[in-house]
């Protein structure tokens, strides 16, 4: 039991951390992200540079900070999606147990389940472009 505490404590830190760097780099960044600096490219971690710079010498820290953004948002959207779509066809599907509607629900989510993440993540790809 304490080792599940421990965990979700360093979660909880780890989330707040990431949530606070995504709101300060709305305001804030220490470089612009899309400054390619080549005489900078993969300095060690520095005062200038408190993560160090990648091979185009952009700062590591000002890149995470703005990726945490769309990460946290991708993953309200994965949630939201969830919620407004899968908990009220779950909803239906639990109280029309036995049913047409009950059994196109259970096969639907049998296909969805049967194909891995990244596959489908290939297809959207695929279907809508690298911007998706």
């Amino acid at each position: 039991m304490r080792s599940a505490s421990l965990n979700l404590v360093a979660g909880t830190g780890l989330t707040a951390v990431f949530v606070v760097l995504a709101v300060v780099s709305m305001f804030w960044t220490p470089y612009d992200v899309t400054l390619i600096s080549v005489a900078d490219r993969l300095q060690p971690p520095s005062d200038a540079h408190w993560l160090g710079t990648d091979h185009f010498g952009r700062d590591i820290l000002s890149m995470l900070m703005v990726g945490a953004q769309t990460s946290i948002a991708v993953a309200l959207i994965a949630v939201g999606v969830g919620v407004l779509f899968g908990v009220p066809l779950g909803l239906v599907a639990a109280a029309t147990h036995g049913s047409l509607f009950d059994e196109v629900v259970m096969r639907g989510n049998d296909v969805v389940f049967a194909f891995p993440a990244l596959v489908i993540a290939i297809l959207i790809t695929a279907i809508f472009g690298p911007g998706a």
